[in-house]
């Protein structure tokens, strides 16, 4: 299936049972001479926040928030996720199946 990912960006996605999980904040890919293919997607309310910690000024605001447990970033391998409506990504599993981003 060929899709725009970044269509996706920032997508609400739910689990299997109708849980609110996050939304799409970024995708794991690889590529190839010819196309990309997507690996994972990180998904959470925070995931933003995981990927801007590369700049030294996010750090501390990173740690603060893994502290006080609002750090909540999951890693989806994209054969857990169910994109045949894209405007409604759906999880195959449920939210507390999935592995949580350090």
């Amino acid at each position: 299936m060929d899709i725009n990912v970044e269509l996706l960006l920032g997508t609400k996605v739910r689990d299997v049972d109708g849980t609110g999980v996050g939304r799409i904040e970024e995708f794991h890919v690889q590529r190839d001479e010819s196309s990309c293919r997507v690996d994972a997607y990180l998904i959470g309310a925070s995931a933003v926040i995981e990927r801007l910690s590369a700049w030294t000024l996010v750090r501390p605001i990173k740690k603060l928030l893994h502290s006080r447990k609002l750090l909540t970033v999951y890693e989806v391998p994209w054969q857990d996720m169910d994109l045949s409506d894209p405007l409604h990504p759906k999880l195959r599993t449920a939210k507390h199946d999935l592995r949580h981003v350090k």
